[in-house]
């Protein structure tokens, strides 16, 4: 029997080096009475950075057989010391334009993994924002970008709206920031009105919302066996910096996990902007 289950794996770029990260990880996992998860912070320092894992991705796809999406921030958020928040979304970012950020976005895209944008915290209500974020990226790739997911996953009433406005084909941050599910029972990435033109993407699985769970392969396991059951897409979001177990344990681990047994249904592979192609091309 033919399955009918389609997976497409996505990373949201974040950050690609640790800064402040040294010391609040620390902190975390020495409260936690993790000694060796906190010596590691420490070691780490020395034995270089853990949050650039973009080839062990690369490596474990491959063994696989399988591409994924890659979703690129270009945070611009104005830092105020005297504003919590702003610690926590102005600092530790990447600029794209970096000759090593930059290299590897056109690596990635030359191996066929799909680029898209990973639009800044502010710009789910700001068009000209989304439209400066794209035309970066696509200064840097030298073709359109068509996919986007917003940054902690922010929406609102006319952020569909406004990516369709600046040129994006499909939405993909249609899912829930602390727990694992298909969003209001959506399964399947739907058009935004009639004309056809722009798509949103539900995503059921999201890495820490998976890992903080008493659980998660029982979660992962229902979640997959509901999207074959029903032929939904099973979109996957596991953000570019956790590939080092020291540093994420079991992520990278149920990351895998979990491709092999999609594979082992019979699943079928595809970027999200091939996914939406070829809904696209439907009659």
């Amino acid at each position: 029997m033919k399955t009918e289950l389609t997976v497409c794996l996505s990373h949201d770029v974040d950050r690609v080096h640790k800064s402040f990260q040294y010391y609040t990880h620390f902190l975390r996992r020495a409260g936690r009475g993790d000694l060796s998860g906190a010596l590691y912070q420490i070691r780490s320092l020395a034995l270089g950075d853990t949050y650039w894992c973009f080839e062990k991705i690369l490596d474990l796809e491959a063994s696989y057989g399988v591409k994924s999406s890659f979703f690129f921030l270009n945070e611009t958020y104005p830092f105020n010391p005297i504003r919590l928040e702003s610690w926590r979304l102005s600092l530790g970012y990447y600029v794209i334009f970096k000759a090593e950020v930059a290299k590897m976005i056109r690596l990635l895209d030359s191996r066929g993994f799909e680029i898209g944008l990973h639009g800044s915290y502010r710009s789910y209500l700001d068009l000209n924002l989304l439209k400066k974020e794209k035309a970066d990226l696509e200064s840097i790739l030298g073709h359109p970008v068509k996919g986007v997911r917003q940054h902690y996953l922010n929406l609102n009433e006319e952020t569909w709206s406004l990516q369709r406005r600046a040129g994006f084909l499909y939405d993909a941050s249609f899912g829930y920031r602390d727990r694992v599910g298909f969003r209001d029972g959506v399964l399947r990435p739907f058009p935004l009105d009639s004309q056809n033109d722009f798509f949103v993407v539900p995503l059921p699985i999201m890495d820490a919302c998976l890992m903080r769970q008493p659980d998660p392969w029982r979660l992962a396991s229902e979640l997959i066996d509901l999207a074959e059951a029903r032929q939904g897409l099973l979109v996957l979001n596991w953000h570019q910096q956790i590939f080092d177990e020291n540093e994420y344990p079991g992520y990278c681990s149920m990351y895998a996990r979990m491709i092999e047994e999609c594979l082992k249904r019979g699943a079928r592979f595809v970027t999200l902007s091939e996914y939406i192609g070829q809904v696209m091309a439907q009659p």
